[in-house]
């Protein structure tokens, strides 16, 4: 686990107790409201930490399931404790999985794509959500003493994680960014550049946080004709032409 659970704690109360991290769920929230309107299922899981369980409320999936090292105080149902590294889900069972910024707490964020990906239903959705380094957020990032969350984690890129999406056989369906004001931990300020949002629409790989959704790929059955010959008195049936049966007398033979 990067920088280890105590990093994850302070990310937790950062979305918690800090305005940008609150402006950064409730824009994360209102996005997905949007993109999984029309995606069902019955078992919704989020990959992240106890403030981070609220995106789920975004979906119209019934059950919902966290998977976090570690708990909130007061356990809910749905609250699994369990490691980023292998998720303590039955493959194939869920219908969406959600990763907001867990990709950049994890040493090896292309096994946490795998373990998501395999517990993935066939047709069901991933969504991956990151800090752009390419933004004013990852500038903010640089200038950083890495020291303080977010900034002290790891901001992946999301070329990568649609190359290990695809590689896992997911097809790529959406990518958007989100949030092109920077960084301001300021209400007021904050609220006074909205404008950066519409504007952000005409650049559209540089806002603060990409989003993607990849769905895992069905691969239909293919009928297997049969290369034999069957002798039925005097038919001869051939499958290997289809439906082509010959009838032949005792007089041609």
């Amino acid at each position: 686990m990067a920088h280890g659970y105590r990093t994850l704690q302070h990310w937790d109360q950062w979305l918690h107790q800090h305005f940008l991290g609150s402006s950064v769920i409730e824009v994360e929230k209102k996005f997905l409201a949007h993109l999984l309107e029309k995606h069902f299922g019955k078992h919704a899981l989020l990959i992240g930490v106890p403030h981070q369980y609220s995106l789920l409320e975004a979906t119209k999936i019934p059950c919902h399931t966290l998977v976090s090292p570690f708990l909130a105080h007061e356990r809910q149902p749905g609250f699994i404790e369990g490691d980023f590294h292998e998720i303590p889900i039955m493959t194939g069972s869920i219908d969406l999985v959600v990763l907001p910024h867990t990709l950049e707490y994890v040493d090896n964020p292309r096994q946490l794509i795998h373990e998501a990906c395999r517990i993935v239903k066939p047709e069901g959705l991933i969504v991956a959500m990151g800090f752009n380094p390419y933004s004013m957020w990852g500038i903010r990032r640089l200038l950083s003493h890495h020291h303080d969350v977010p900034w002290a984690s790891n901001f992946a890129h999301a070329y990568q994680v649609k190359n290990w999406l695809r590689l896992a056989d997911f097809q790529i369906e959406n990518q958007t960014s989100l949030l092109f004001r920077p960084p301001i931990n300021h209400k007021k300020t904050f609220n006074k550049l909205e404008f950066l949002e519409y504007i952000g629409n005409l650049l559209h790989y540089f806002g603060g946080i990409y989003c993607i959704s990849a769905r895992a790929k069905v691969i239909p059955l293919t009928p297997i004709r049969m290369k034999w010959k069957q002798q039925l008195g005097n038919i001869r049936i051939s499958t290997s032409i289809s439906g082509n049966i010959a009838r032949q007398s005792e007089s041609l033979k």
